[in-house]
């Protein structure tokens, strides 16, 4: 009888396409808003000389540390957004309760122009040290989150889910605490040392799908030994 269908079945069930296609839009504003971090210097900065290079340069005040805070977050939410769509992509539908997870997702990523920019204006402050490494273990435990509600709630297609996608994505998220531990230390000892841990970002995808495909070999190696 019609009364005693499964909510989660697939007819009753929305496409995840429209909530791709929101997160899309806004992680392309996140990524737009992250350069304005970069500052275009005033002309009175230049001492009347607009002509220089040199004048130039010492008015964009450039010690490394917006640009490279730009470029960090810029890559970071890169990653993040892979995550995402490999997570979401193998999905048959959502429910209220995902789009709201998927919210959160969303909130956390876009506190991500003030927490960069804040990093890239005050890197040797310990707070903002704090707060931008914060910023990032909310955004990777509301992609986790996503997961496990779709796992509980059956919400993946079984023929198009990888296990090996979702080894890997737990193997980054691990790397991502251990970075932002790492930073955030260092943020209340050693802010100097703290600004370059940023960088090892840029090897914990390579580092994570290393790890996960070691284990899932590891795996197969034991269960053919078994039989």
């Amino acid at each position: 009888m019609a009364f005693f269908r499964r909510v989660d079945d697939d007819q009753d069930m929305p496409g995840i396409d429209r909530l791709l296609a929101l997160t899309d839009g806004v992680v392309a504003i996140a990524l737009t808003l992250l350069v304005l971090q970069l500052q275009i210097p005033a002309t009175q900065n230049l001492e009347d000389d607009t002509h220089s290079a040199s004048a130039l340069w010492h008015a964009l005040q450039v010690d490394g540390a917006e640009l490279t805070s730009y470029l960090v977050s810029f890559f970071i939410i890169a990653q993040f957004w892979l995550v995402h769509h490999r997570v979401l992509r193998n999905m048959r539908g959502h429910s209220e309760g995902l789009a709201w997870r998927n919210f959160a997702f969303l909130l956390t990523l876009t506190l991500m122009p003030f927490t960069s920019d804040l990093l890239g204006r005050y890197g040797d402050n310990p707070l903002a040290i704090t707060l931008f490494g914060l910023n990032l273990l909310a955004i990777s435990f509301t992609t986790q989150w996503i997961q496990l509600y779709a796992d509980r709630h059956q919400l993946i297609d079984d023929e198009r889910r990888s296990r090996v996608e979702e080894r890997v994505g737990r193997a980054r998220a691990v790397l991502t605490v251990g970075v932002v531990s790492l930073a955030l230390v260092l943020g209340w000892t050693d802010t100097g040392l703290a600004r370059y841990v940023w960088l090892l970002f840029l090897v914990v995808p390579v580092l994570g799908t290393r790890i996960a495909a070691r284990i899932t070999a590891a795996e197969k190696a034991a269960m053919s030994t078994d039989t």
